[in-house]
């Protein structure tokens, strides 16, 4: 054990030397009272075992856990960066392109995390770290909790968390915690990263218990006129009281994100915000590297893939967000005959047989589905393009807003290595999907 890095509510984060792996590591030491907790310890041991086996690129990995001399630990990763707390406090409020890409990239550990029955439980910028390129990690898997119908209060009527970003049913005797608890706090992530401050501010615990359970989300614009209207839906549909109104999953909030980055902001920038050093399409992989979270995080430019994301991932919900999307001039599902667009590449209908795409682009405008599938076409030279209800693959999202989905991909590839590796190369936005009538087409597939 060589210096102590952070403390917490849960334990400490030292930083250590790995005799056995020759490596420089994080230690978790969670507090001394928790071994004493039989339940706790056993929760501690499936839960750090699932976190183990994510394979999810913004999830810390961890390496080992288990206990020493009466105290649980995790051993992890050990990132060269800075915090978002820290960053938040160092520099103010981000700009919108920054943080909606903090905000995507947090989603994705979320969501994988989700997939496999894990509720993070405590999403917050501590907990939201970010090396020198722009690469973010969410960490402290150690107090998530299975998915169950008990709500998160401990032997002592304390919350387990932070209660700054915890959803209302965390704070019931009866509440169901599932993965849409994390939705609501990644939602006040998204208000602290814009505003400056969480949502409700207030010290006294209480009192913010009280504001998560009975008052209205903030409007976003009350604090940053600079930023276009469409964030406040984005922020009051995350913070729903009631999990079912939340997105369906983290990437759809993130997605909404996106959307809202696009459409107009009511003024100009407000001066001291600050947009994060590294554009998205040149964000690096992450590398190992010897110190606890040094740096900043990023300006995500928002390219034409994105488009992508918001179609093949959970709609944005509400009646409100129909008047903010893309207006589409032709009638619904008007598309040309035979479904072929008559671009540079011919249409292509894969088979639904398990093996996988990297879809780059999509259009859901009829009346612009050949002006917007040779635009991707003429980015991606080497892609093909597909009609989506032609496939009859369930995995893939067919329709939107009534619209007939045209996407642009490459592939198909046999196996998920080969997809993977090819995004590496491709960047952007793009994203892996499984060709089979299975699949939810909310379900992403992660490159690991």
């Amino acid at each position: 054990m060589e210096e102590l890095i952070a403390r917490g509510g849960m334990g400490e984060v030292h930083r250590a030397y790995d005799t056995q792996h020759d490596r420089v590591v994080a230690i978790k030491l969670l507090g001394a009272h928790l071994a004493d907790d039989a339940e706790f310890r056993r929760r501690f041991d499936r839960e750090a075992r699932a976190a183990a086996r994510l394979r999810e690129p913004h999830v810390i990995p961890i390496h080992a856990y288990g206990e020493i001399d009466g105290r649980l630990y995790l051993d992890m990763r050990l990132v060269d960066g800075e915090d978002l707390s820290a960053a938040l406090a160092a520099r103010g409020p981000m700009s919108p392109s920054a943080a909606v890409d903090v905000i995507g990239q947090v989603a994705g550990a979320l969501d994988a995390a989700h997939a496999e029955g894990l509720v993070h439980r405590d999403v917050k910028p501590s907990n939201v770290l970010i090396d020198a390129g722009g690469f973010v990690y969410l960490v402290d898997f150690g107090i998530a909790r299975s998915m169950a119908k008990t709500a998160d209060i401990t032997r002592t009527g304390i919350p387990i968390g932070t209660v700054a970003y915890m959803a209302p049913e965390r704070l019931l005797p009866d509440g169901r915690v599932d993965h849409r608890s994390d939705v609501y706090s990644l939602a006040c992530l998204l208000f602290q990263c814009l505003a400056g401050a969480p949502p409700f501010p207030d010290e006294n615990p209480l009192a913010l218990m009280q504001a998560h359970l009975n008052r209205e989300p903030p409007t976003l614009t009350g604090h940053r006129p600079d930023v276009s209207p469409a964030f406040d839906h984005v922020i009051a549909t995350g913070m729903a009281k009631r999990p079912e109104e939340r997105y369906e999953s983290a990437t759809a909030l993130a997605s909404a994100a996106r959307f809202a980055l696009r459409q107009p902001p009511a003024t100009k920038a407000v001066p001291g915000t600050h947009p994060m050093p590294v554009p998205a399409r040149q964000r690096r992989a992450p590398r190992r590297n010897r110190g606890w979270l040094v740096g900043a995080a990023l300006a995500g430019s928002v390219v034409l893939a994105a488009a992508a994301a918001l179609i093949w991932l959970p709609q944005w919900r509400g009646d409100e967000t129909a008047n903010q999307g893309p207006t589409t001039t032709a009638p619904s599902g008007t598309k040309l005959p035979d479904a072929d667009l008559s671009v540079s590449a011919p249409l292509s209908t894969p088979d639904c047989d398990g093996s996988y795409l990297l879809i780059v682009g999509s259009a859901v405008d009829p009346s612009k589905y050949g002006r917007d599938v040779q635009a991707f076409l003429d980015a991606n030279p080497d892609a093909n393009y597909l009609h989506a209800p032609t496939t009859g693959c369930h995995s893939l999202r067919h329709r939107l807003d009534d619209a007939d989905i045209y996407a642009v991909y490459y592939g198909p590839f046999p196996d998920i290595q080969q997809a993977c590796d090819k995004r590496a190369v491709v960047g952007g936005e793009s994203f892996v999907r499984r060709l089979d009538g299975t699949s939810s087409p909310e379900r992403t597939v992660s490159c690991g």
